[in-house]
């Protein structure tokens, strides 16, 4: 090719052509290199990502996997012991002997038998294992206490709750009462008909009067319902002994003895409806002179000046 003259400076295309291609070739492999790193880089970072949900995707389906297999187990283990297969007292079998029967680790049966302690089931001491405890209404209880914490009582509805309850247990005491539930309660007569007895004794025989009643019926389940309400149960005696005094209590006790030591269940159940239906008017008096007693908070023109001040935003 012939140079092409622009001046003083003469241009040769073939030299030129082959500069370009030169600097054309040498500046690939660096251009090349670099998106080759940077596609490495990301691949990596990509499969690092993969992996890590995948891991994260493994150890939620073991997590799940065990706590179905705890499940699974403490279930088992509760339907044995409530069928009698396990009597109260009885030892369970060793962790070690239930890991292989359930083919899991014994982390996963000791937590098992954690779930079976928390219902009441079971109990474990260290050096003797874990044996089976006699049933009881504690958790039923406890469940009732904490629900009965978020329900603002009024002693005088309490009340009402016993005299459909306590008439019913009255009348099956009457019927079912034996010679030492007649003992008990002459007992605890004795001890509520004494002024000189302090208001905890007064209170506790009038307790213990109601219990031996409920333990008379023959009827497991009315100790069981009154079990989460005893301490309510006890502040009511509690507020009308002191103020009403012990000889009230005495006196309703006494006919609802009568009727019971005469197996007139109609009677008892009649003298009873009376004594609580009393003891309702009282609670409600007391009830009445508390709310009345209660402050009612004023709320002067200084107070709402600053409450509003708090409120603007600065």
């Amino acid at each position: 090719m012939s140079p092409v003259i622009l001046g003083r400076h003469e241009v040769d295309h073939s030299r030129l052509g082959r500069s370009r291609a030169a600097a054309s070739s040498s500046s690939l492999p660096t251009v090349s290199g670099a998106s080759v790193a940077l596609a490495n880089s990301s691949g990596a970072k990509s499969s690092g990502a993969t992996a890590s949900r995948v891991n994260v995707g493994r150890a939620a389906a073991l997590a799940e996997n065990t706590l179905d297999r705890v499940s699974d187990i403490s279930r088992q283990l509760e339907r044995a012991i409530v069928q009698g297969e396990y009597s109260p007292g009885q030892r369970l079998p060793p962790e070690r002997l239930l890991s292989i029967q359930f083919q899991v680790s014994r982390s996963v049966v000791r937590e098992a038998l954690g779930r079976l302690a928390s219902l009441g089931l079971v109990e474990s001491r260290q050096g003797s294992g874990t044996r089976v405890t006699a049933p009881n209404g504690r958790q039923v209880s406890l469940g009732y206490e904490r629900l009965l914490r978020e329900v603002p009582e009024r002693l005088a509805d309490l009340a009402s709750v016993r005299l459909t309850l306590e008439t019913s247990i009255a009348a099956l005491a009457a019927r079912h009462r034996r010679p030492e539930h007649l003992r008990e309660l002459e007992r605890l007569q004795q001890i509520l008909h004494q002024p000189r007895k302090s208001l905890a004794a007064h209170v506790k025989a009038d307790g213990d009067f109601h219990a031996t009643l409920a333990e008379a019926a023959g009827n497991p389940f009315f100790s069981l319902v009154l079990a989460p309400i005893h301490d309510l149960l006890t502040e009511s005696r509690l507020q009308t002994l002191r103020r009403y005094g012990a000889s009230i209590a005495w006196q309703h006790h006494q006919r609802i003895l009568e009727a019971i030591r005469a197996q007139d269940a109609d009677e008892a159940a009649r003298a009873m409806e009376e004594h609580l239906t009393v003891n309702s008017r009282h609670l409600s008096e007391i009830d009445e002179e508390v709310e009345a007693e209660t402050p009612i908070p004023v709320e002067t023109p200084n107070h709402r000046r600053k409450s509003a001040g708090k409120h603007v935003p600065r």
